[in-house]
């Protein structure tokens, strides 16, 4: 089965900065919320966004968006190739590939080479940021009116209490590695019929630090953090609109040798109960009003998803699909709190049959009008 293109599906290149990809998450997740459809283009949406939540997962966190951009693949197992987790589609191209990636000695000669990502010595043991992590939450439309703080619970890692992050038990300390002697990396010489070979791959016993514990922490396992449940209270404020992303810095998981805490990113959905529409900070909705009201004019009242009444004065004479704005009845803004207005469509209702009374009373305003039924 064809693995999904994650770029393709955000809209982004593959040289997409982080904003950028953010950027385009957030107008794809508004545009194919499941709340926005209806009948069959809701199941269309739900499809999509969840492809665009897992592309959206995978792209914002460094670790797998490198992993996706070497293999096409994220998981626990690293397939033969781009294209197949099997010997089935692995080719000519495939071994070429695998023949420039490899030492002529490793090839001809069966010694194995221990790749690592810290291949220049010392750098596991460099300070790295820790992974930003990404929570989904939904509030209700009446909480955009008012804000709402939202205790949050989820798991990331922290810092080991035992080690205080350095991944060896209290009073030890890291010392140099015996194998490569601090350097991080092997080397090894071999002569053969060809001449003499020289193969140097990281070491596989610091894993290219130049460094291993003393002794390891019996807490974190060597790690320098465990995971732990915790929770943090979030603050929505009024205003809000579907979609919106919030940052909570060093709220996400703890780094790696002293690297600082990532970021907490909070995808903020909102469950609508009305039918009402927003543009920017205003309420845009359909108002029925009966024909006699549309002549005389006359007060029609609405309820917001907060409960709060909104009174409509409507002008006598008002003409279907015109507008009357409520200045202050609309959504609030999310910096200065200053509320949008409550633009009211009037619709017309025209009813399909009539009292004998009221048949009568519009018999003589059509003989006063000069109007022949």
């Amino acid at each position: 089965m064809p693995k999904k293109d994650y770029y393709e599906i955000l809209g982004v290149s593959r040289d997409a900065s982080d904003e950028d990809i953010r950027t385009a998450y957030k107008k794809l997740i508004k545009e194919w919320h499941p709340d926005r459809h209806t009948g069959n283009d809701k199941k269309v949406a739900e499809q999509k966004f969840k492809e665009i939540q897992e592309a959206y997962e995978v792209l914002s966190d460094p670790q797998k968006r490198a992993m996706y951009d070497r293999f096409g693949y994220v998981g626990e197992d690293i397939p033969y190739s781009h294209e197949s987790n099997g010997y089935d589609g692995f080719g000519f191209d495939d071994v070429v590939r695998n023949f420039m990636n490899e030492d002529i000695f490793n090839i001809f000669f069966g010694g194995q080479r221990t790749q690592s990502r810290s291949a220049g010595g010392r750098g596991q043991r460099s300070p790295r940021r820790g992974e930003d992590l990404n929570i989904n939450i939904t509030i209700d439309e009446s909480d955009v009116f008012s804000g709402k703080n939202v205790n949050i619970d989820y798991e990331r890692y922290e810092e080991c209490e035992n080690c205080h992050g350095e991944g060896v038990e209290p009073g030890s300390k890291w010392v140099t590695c015996s194998k490569c002697h601090g350097s991080g990396v092997v080397r090894e010489e071999r002569r053969t019929p060809f001449g003499v070979f020289v193969n140097q791959y990281t070491c596989d016993a610091c894993g290219g630090s130049g460094t291993i514990p003393g002794e390891v922490c019996h807490t974190c396992r060597g790690l320098g953090r465990i995971r732990k449940r915790t929770s943090t209270n979030i603050n929505i404020p009024a205003g809000i609109e579907n979609g919106t992303i919030l940052r909570v810095p060093k709220r996400g998981n703890a780094g790696v040798s002293g690297g600082e805490y990532g970021d907490l990113y909070i995808h903020v959905n909102i469950r609508k109960v009305s039918d009402y529409e927003r543009e920017g900070d205003d309420i845009i909705a359909n108002v029925h009003i009966d024909y006699v009201t549309a002549i005389l004019g006359g007060e029609v009242t609405v309820t917001l998803p907060n409960n709060e009444e909104v009174e409509i004065e409507i002008p006598a004479g008002i003409q279907p699909n015109e507008t009357v704005v409520v200045r202050g009845k609309g959504y609030p803004n999310v910096r200065n709190g200053r509320r949008g207005n409550f633009v009211a469509k009037v619709i017309v209702d025209i009813p399909r049959k009539v009292s004998s009374r009221e048949r009568e009373l519009l018999k003589e305003i059509a003989k006063m009008k000069g109007v022949i039924i």
